[in-house]
């Protein structure tokens, strides 16, 4: 009996042991077969830091190699929350290397994800410290960070990158698809400490493509700091001012006031990052005198020297208009050419009905103030007139003498970059880039010829005194326009646009330059503008070495 009971123990030990040995087996067959790939996986996630590897941004340049946008390598800190072991004494540690309340980073820390970001695009410096804090869980990503080594240089032009290095507004925005390239991938093999151990791929970025604008940064750095100065001066709100090349179409100076730093867009409220010299309609005012008097001209009606017998005011249907200056006599002989000269408002009327709208109209068109020029920068609008089929008895007086109709800087300063350039207007543009631009005419190159005698007219005899440089010949035209009430009333008497507009040499013209000042007090363009676009003008000749035309 008690050696067949020691023949059951021994089978009962026996058939346990196999059945230990097999659940061994099939949980060895289920580790290593079964869930082998999870487990590698799982294995592979904690030793191998995957990322994305961006693509060095694009370097701007100005037109002569000056760098306005370039990128640098800075290092993005980030941390595995499952495996940082005490969050709280790590928090501490860390706060002061990266410059962030202990609160902050033991929050991130205690966070339920596998990644989570302890500071983006620092010093590489900065990484260097916390390494040395051999804190287990943490790991370093290079990133691109975006600078302007010019500080408010152009910002309005050059626009602004995000934090994940895409274009926001600007060239930035407008080219993002050629600066910022492709992005690569890099595998790093990590131990439990995150030190890197080898690189086990990497595949590489490709950088973009950089961009060589037509600006000048020593024009444009000049035009931004007179502008500066003309808003402090006339308690302005804001100023704008082009530099064109008329025989190109290329663009100097597109400057704005105020400024703001691209380095720290986030500073400043959207109003001001706006680019105005593309994006805000005003009415021109009197400087759009030129095209009513280029409409006369292309139409055969009128010569420079046509005379008309002018009244201080004159009623079209329910409307009088009076010349801007009360010391006009009744009555008074002026030709085409005074009346631009001096901005008679009673003689560009008289030359507008005389015109009539289907003529002011496609001259109106002809010149590109109905549609964008298409600069393709964002935000970019067109001019606005009233339809064809909304023109009442009193527009006709209106829009000659620039009022009831709106336009953009850059098409002003474009249009007479056509008169410029004997009456082909180049399309204006801010990058070079070895394309053929489209040119059209505007007006026959007699027409054109005329006009700039008369912008010469009316700055050695008429408003625009004001806009003369030394040593060379200039020729322009103001303009002092009323704003529209803000609810629609009507004109206002306080606010107001001062500009100016002209052209030099102008014998030979190589630069237009265009000057828009919002509310300034006093508000007239021959005392606010036209001083402006002599002193960016005079310097921007002078820069590019453009010899002296005259002696005055």
């Amino acid at each position: 009996m008690s050696r067949r009971r020691s023949n059951i123990r021994l089978l009962i030990f026996v058939v346990g042991l196999i059945l230990a040995f097999s659940l061994l087996l099939s949980r060895a067959y289920y580790l290593q077969i079964t869930t082998a790939s999870e487990y590698r996986t799982r294995a592979t996630e904690q030793a191998v830091d995957t990322y994305d590897v961006t693509g060095r941004r694009g370097v701007i340049y100005d037109r002569d190699g000056g760098e306005l946008a370039v990128s640098i390598r800075t290092a993005t800190i980030w941390a595995d929350p499952q495996r940082v072991e005490d969050p709280e004494g790590a928090a501490l540690a860390l706060a002061p290397v990266l410059g962030m309340d202990p609160e902050v980073v033991e929050q991130r820390l205690n966070s339920d994800k596998r990644f989570v970001y302890l500071g983006r695009k620092l010093d590489p410096s900065v990484w260097e410290r916390v390494r040395d804090l051999e804190i287990r869980g943490l790991g370093m990503r290079p990133e691109e960070k975006r600078i302007y080594p010019r500080g408010t240089l152009a910002s309005h032009v050059l626009g602004y990158v995000g934090t994940d290095n895409v274009g926001l507004s600007g060239i930035e925005s407008q080219y993002d698809d050629a600066l910022s390239g492709a992005e690569g991938k890099r595998g790093v093999l990590r131990d439990a400490s995150s030190r890197s151990l080898a690189l086990l791929f990497d595949q590489e970025a490709r950088h973009g493509d950089s961009l060589i604008l037509t600006l000048d940064k020593d024009i444009q750095f000049e035009s931004e700091q007179i502008l500066k100065r003309l808003v402090e001066e006339f308690s302005a709100q804001r100023a704008a001012a082009l530099v064109l090349d008329p025989e190109t179409g290329e663009i100097l100076a597109m400057a704005n006031a105020p400024g703001f730093d691209a380095n720290e867009f986030g500073d400043t409220p959207p109003e001001i990052r706006r680019n105005r010299t593309v994006t805000d309609q005003f009415e021109p005012g009197s400087t759009f005198k030129m095209v009513t008097v280029a409409a006369a001209l292309e139409a055969g009606l009128v010569t420079p020297e046509t005379s008309y017998t002018l009244p201080s005011e004159i009623t079209v249907y329910d409307r009088t208009i009076h010349e801007a200056h009360h010391d006009v006599p009744d009555e008074r002989q002026m030709s085409v050419t005074q009346i631009l000269a001096e901005s008679s408002n009673v003689g560009a009327v008289t030359l507008g009905m005389e015109v009539g709208k289907e003529r002011l109209i496609r001259t109106i068109r002809r010149f590109g103030f109905t549609e964008p020029l298409d600069l393709g920068f964002p935000g970019e609008v067109g001019g606005m007139m009233p339809p064809e089929d909304e023109w009442s008895g009193t527009t006709i007086t209106n829009i000659p003498m620039g009022q009831g109709i709106s336009v953009t800087a850059i098409q002003m300063a474009s249009a007479y970059g056509a008169i410029a350039n004997d009456g082909v207007l180049i399309q204006p543009h801010l990058v070079i880039d070895g394309n053929t631009h489209p040119e059209r005419r505007v007006v026959s190159e007699r027409t054109a010829g005329d006009i700039r005698g008369m912008l010469k007219a009316a700055v050695s005899q008429g408003t625009g005194k004001q806009a003369r440089i030394k040593g060379y010949t200039v020729g322009g035209k103001t303009g002092t326009a009323q704003k529209v009430e803000e609810d629609g009333s009507g004109y206002s008497n306080e606010r107001f646009i001062a500009s100016f507009v002209g052209m030099v040499p102008i014998e030979d013209p190589q630069l237009v330059v265009l000057v828009v000042v919002d509310e300034p007090t006093p508000h007239y363009g021959s005392i606010v503008a036209a001083p402006a676009f002599s002193k960016i003008a005079d310097f921007a000749l002078k820069h590019l070495e453009i010899a002296p035309h005259s002696s005055s």
